[in-house]
């Protein structure tokens, strides 16, 4: 009985992107273009502020494949993320949490060669919901409505990599993979009953987006004794495709990514103080152009900078704490504005069995954001906690 032809779910659509209330998801920022990239970055990472490369010691990093190198014996690490947001907007606050694994890792030396990884992370976080309330003329009777678009998924990648030391000052790194990931996207239209005098199925429209494509990543990592680090990667991909299920009636997209430079540097100060910074770069602009009409998007840069104190200690063994901020430019542009997020993070090391190498047994890594995201009239505040486990040895 009653039907919302293409023309219509897209007026909505766009309706909906202007002018947003916010309800249970995670960032309404998310919305605009391909999503909020994110970093996968784990615990450590996080509490110093880092996008990657050039921290000191070991690690499972799926945009790094050089923090693999001198993982002596088999290790696993995954994390995981939970964030706790209030967002500020004119139709009304909300406070929506989540969770999420943005990182997980398996390693495996090969003797005399090198170590062999296979890691999985998120790319691009799609998932928000949006909520407007309005008005439609139906058979001449106004009848209040209220209009639900829903999106739950996002873009990962799957990545093989390989590192190996060239010298006791000089590693490389490489890792190949694919993007994968899909979203469901669903827009429902709710009618007032009481209105019309008769009970009105509310009508839902939309269907699966599924992704693919091939990424890769070059890496390297130069060493000056335990004083300095420096680290960098560069990060090419081809066009990421999306296929949308038969009960979606939009077309296959194909978008362009970025190349993406990543950069960090590590620096002893002192006996048991450490400091990082880290930048990244991307310029997304191109990739707007594949999205749709009216899509902007920007070169994003982020930077990084934290400290690492090593001085305390638990039951015997070290307890590094760390201290991080960070600076992200959102490449896509939401009500015209780029978005922009900042954050101060806290974090610490819990070595849980003796270390071996450059590798422990066992560790727990906790961090802690706080921190606060921007974009037209839409102000976002959040927690953000992520933990990493990382077992050796099997």
């Amino acid at each position: 009985m009653i039907g919302v032809s293409v023309r219509l779910r897209h007026a909505l659509l766009w309706a909906l992107l202007l002018s947003p209330t916010p309800a249970a998801g995670q960032s309404v920022l998310a919305a605009a273009g391909l999503g909020v990239p994110m970093d996968p970055v784990d615990a450590r990472g996080r509490g110093l502020g880092s996008v990657g490369p050039g921290m000191f010691g070991t690690g499972l990093i799926p945009s790094d494949p050089g923090a693999s190198l001198d993982l002596a014996i088999p290790t696993v690490t995954m994390s995981i993320q939970s964030s706790w947001l209030a967002i500020d907007y004119p139709g009304g606050p909300t406070n929506p949490s989540g969770s999420r694994f943005p990182v997980l890792g398996v390693s495996y030396p090969v003797q005399n060669l090198g170590v062999l990884t296979v890691t999985y992370g998120g790319v691009l976080d799609q998932r928000w919901k949006l909520e407007r309330k309005l008005v439609v003329d139906l058979g001449g009777l106004e009848v209040p409505v209220t209009d639900v678009f829903v999106s739950n998924g996002g873009v990962s990648a799957v990545r093989l990599g390989f590192a190996r030391r060239l010298s006791g000052t000089l590693g490389v790194g490489a890792a190949l993979g694919a993007y994968t990931g899909n979203v469901v996207r669903r827009l429902t239209r709710h009618f007032d009953s009481l209105m019309v005098e008769v009970s009105v199925p509310p009508f839902e429209s939309g269907g699966r987006w599924t992704y693919s494509g091939l990424t890769g990543t070059l890496g390297v990592v130069l060493d000056l004794g335990d004083l300095l680090r420096a680290g960098g990667t560069l990060t090419l991909s081809s066009a990421l495709e999306a296929e949308p299920s038969e009960d979606e009636h939009g077309q296959a997209q194909s978008y362009d990514m970025p190349a993406e430079l990543r950069a960090g540097l590590s620096a002893s100060l002192a006996t048991d103080l450490t400091a990082a910074l880290s930048v990244a770069y991307a310029d997304w602009s191109t990739t707007a152009a594949g999205v749709r009409a009216g899509t902007t998007a920007n070169n994003a840069l982020t930077l990084g900078a934290g400290l690492q104190w090593e001085g305390a200690s638990f039951l015997g063994r070290s307890l590094p704490i760390r201290m991080g901020w960070r600076r992200v430019e959102l490449p896509f542009y939401f009500a015209d504005r780029q978005p922009v997020e900042t954050a101060f993070a806290g974090g610490l090391g819990v070595l849980l069995l003796a270390r071996t190498d450059a590798s422990p047994f066992a560790q727990v890594d906790v961090a802690l954001e706080r921190g606060s995201r921007s974009g037209g009239e839409v102000t976002e505040r959040f927690w953000r906690s992520t933990v990493s486990l990382r077992i050796a040895g099997f």
